[in-house]
């Protein structure tokens, strides 16, 4: 389903007053990010090295179709243990409240160095 302006300005206040910011590393790929991940602990991010925050953005999938997108903190791309994996999850506008009832927390308690260890020197 295409997603609106209004939708997009909907979305940003909601995560903007659950305390999320706008996340402007890239010009080109614009979202948000939790910033009470990891505990708010912050490090040198590596593209498909370091493990990433929660994360919401817009995206396209693969009919083209502009979709709403959350990424739950963790590691990326099946690195590490099932517990510390992540994968994108693409969910309805609507529907996104409950979802971030659950991953916020979880993204809080998060260890940083315990996920950089579980990628780099083994699963759990």
């Amino acid at each position: 389903m295409a997603q609106t302006a209004s939708d997009r300005q909907r979305v940003h206040e909601f995560l903007t007053g659950r305390g999320w910011r706008a996340d402007e590393r890239t010009a080109d790929d614009p979202g948000w990010e939790f910033p009470g991940s990891f505990g708010g602990v912050r490090c040198n991010d590596v593209a498909d090295a370091t493990p990433v925050p929660l994360q919401a953005y817009f995206s396209y999938d693969d009919g083209g179709a502009e979709v709403f997108c959350v990424l739950p903190a963790g590691n990326l791309h099946g690195s590490g243990c099932a517990d510390h994996d992540t994968a994108e999850r693409v969910v309805s506008v609507d529907g996104v409240g409950p979802l971030l009832d659950d991953l916020e927390p979880r993204a809080a308690t998060l260890d940083l160095r315990a996920l950089i260890e579980c990628r780099y020197f083994g699963p759990c």
